[in-house]
């Protein structure tokens, strides 16, 4: 991984400063880490940009179930489980988390566990990154910021088509050849309803992704 890769780590427990030493190996990795607490009304609104992994740090089976369901349900992130090494030996194979590892861990052996999740995450071919948005191919899974967002099947084809092309302009008649099919009977104004959808869906007043080019089509922008 390069020395300036720099990942977006947060942590996730019932209490701040909750275990000193994982903190402190944490920012070892990343300077700026964020600190989620999770509340009896869930977890609190995650720091931005989207996490490139979650830590989670419990200290009973069933708060570490339920915070992986909380954690799960709101970022589509590799997972990293900390806890006693007798709360270790009892965890199952049905706790949604890519790696465990005991609060007795060494710095070094923290640290290595998430750089091999970090890169994992960041070399799969399944996965396409346009900034703060990510589009899973293997799950049709597609995040902003971390959270989930909810798209039609044309829509997910639209937009895995146009990022997969950035920069590049499409014209409609390109678009519905490309996602619909050429023997698709419908007119060119069903591309712009799409877009339109689309948009209202992965654009806000910080995220922009898609550009119209008057008299042609559509682009997908570059993304920094």
């Amino acid at each position: 991984m390069s020395d300036r890769y720099s990942p977006h780590i947060v942590l996730v427990a019932r209490e701040r400063h909750s275990d000193p030493h994982l903190v402190r190996e944490l920012r070892l990795l990343d300077p700026g880490l964020g600190e989620v607490l999770v509340g009896e009304n869930g977890l609190e609104s995650l720091p931005r940009p989207a996490p490139s992994t979650v830590v989670v740090r419990a200290i009973a089976a069933d708060e570490l179930t339920d915070l992986l369901s909380k954690v799960k349900r709101r970022v589509r992130c590799p997972v990293l489980v900390v806890v006693s090494a007798e709360l270790l030996e009892s965890v199952g194979p049905h706790l949604a988390a890519d790696d465990f590892a005991a609060t007795t861990a060494s710095g070094p052996e923290l640290r290595a566990r998430i750089r091999r999740l970090l890169s994992a995450s960041a070399d799969s071919p399944d996965v396409m990154r346009r900034g703060a948005l990510v589009i899973n191919t293997a799950t049709c899974e597609v995040t902003l910021d971390g959270r989930l967002i909810e798209l039609t099947y044309k829509e997910y084809e639209l937009l895995k088509f146009l990022a997969g092309r950035p920069a590049r302009v499409h014209t409609r008649e390109s678009l519905l050849d490309g996602v619909w099919g050429y023997d698709y009977y419908g007119g060119d104004r069903t591309v712009d309803v799409h877009v339109r959808r689309l948009r209202s869906k992965i654009e806000d007043a910080e995220h922009t992704f898609i550009d119209t080019v008057r008299n042609i089509g559509y682009r997908f922008r570059k993304q920094a």
